[in-house]
């Protein structure tokens, strides 16, 4: 499956990265009831040389962390994978709920002053219930109606997303039984159209493992700087994570195409401080 001309961290500038060494932007990785992925996001984050806090989203609350905090404090937000609240409501309904209406974060304020947002799976769940991709994009329960866990390839669309910058198609794995991207149909039309002009589908399946209309696999904010994807590229961050490494033993050591992901919103942050 695997795609020869990944970008992996051997092809970043050596000498760029080598000159920013004493700058360690710093990302808040969200955990709470539910989230089980903190602990490989944070890790992902820290390969591509952030810092890492992983907060618990009540601790948030209780300190009453402002808008004006996370933005001088941090500058990725990651909202990991999981069941968040055991997606009682609906997928990362109470999540989006006490993000928007306990913490009072506006995300896209948030960007506008330099941040960046990542949400991986129940995370992109949560980003669609806030409508950071438009009122009229939502998304529900698989087509097939089963739990998926499987690899797929997928692949950027457009040049919109600071998160995929320079990737071409890419293997990750996915694990989610309501991942299917739905357009509300009587605007169909006109959303799938404005979507393209502001460049928000920025990621497609090869395939169509869930449905999504469009094949889409991910999604961006107008500014490029939330992002919110299905598929787990904290899962494949060293190759050995691939089912098809022993296929390819020489490359044991090399990371995996995940990995890119994260190293691009780490050129994005430093790139606030030149």
């Amino acid at each position: 499956m695997a795609d020869s001309n990944e970008r992996t961290s051997h092809g970043l500038d050596e000498g760029r990265l080598l000159g920013m060494k004493n700058q360690k932007p710093k990302v808040l990785v969200l955990t709470g009831d539910g989230i089980n992925c903190e602990v490989e996001t944070a890790h992902a984050f820290r390969l591509a040389r952030f810092d890492t806090d992983i907060r618990h989203l009540n601790d948030l609350i209780h300190e009453r962390m402002t808008l004006d905090a996370l933005s001088r404090d941090y500058s990725v937000l990651a909202i990991p994978g999981g069941f968040s609240f055991s997606d009682d409501l609906s997928s990362g309904k109470v999540l989006a709920l006490k993000i928007q209406h306990k913490l009072k974060w506006d995300l896209s304020a948030f960007a506008s002053r330099g941040g960046l947002v990542i949400g991986i799976c129940n995370g992109f769940q949560a980003l669609i219930r806030m409508g950071i991709f438009g009122r009229d994009v939502s998304i529900t329960h698989n087509s097939h109606g089963k739990f998926l866990n499987t690899w797929v390839k997928i692949a950027p669309s457009g040049n919109r997303c600071v998160w995929l910058k320079g990737l071409g198609a890419i293997d990750l794995p996915i694990r989610h039984g309501e991942g299917r991207v739905i357009i509300a149909s009587s605007r169909r039309a006109e959303t799938f159209e404005k979507m393209e002009r502001l460049g928000i589908n920025c990621l497609r399946y090869e395939g169509n493992p869930n449905g999504s209309e469009d094949r889409l696999a991910g999604l961006c904010d107008p500014s490029g700087r939330i992002f919110g994807l299905m598929p787990h590229p904290e899962a494949f961050i060293r190759w050995t994570s691939h089912p098809d490494w022993t296929a390819q033993p020489a490359r044991a050591s090399s990371p995996g195409q995940g990995l890119a992901i994260f190293e691009n919103a780490y050129l994005e942050a430093i790139a606030k401080w030149a």
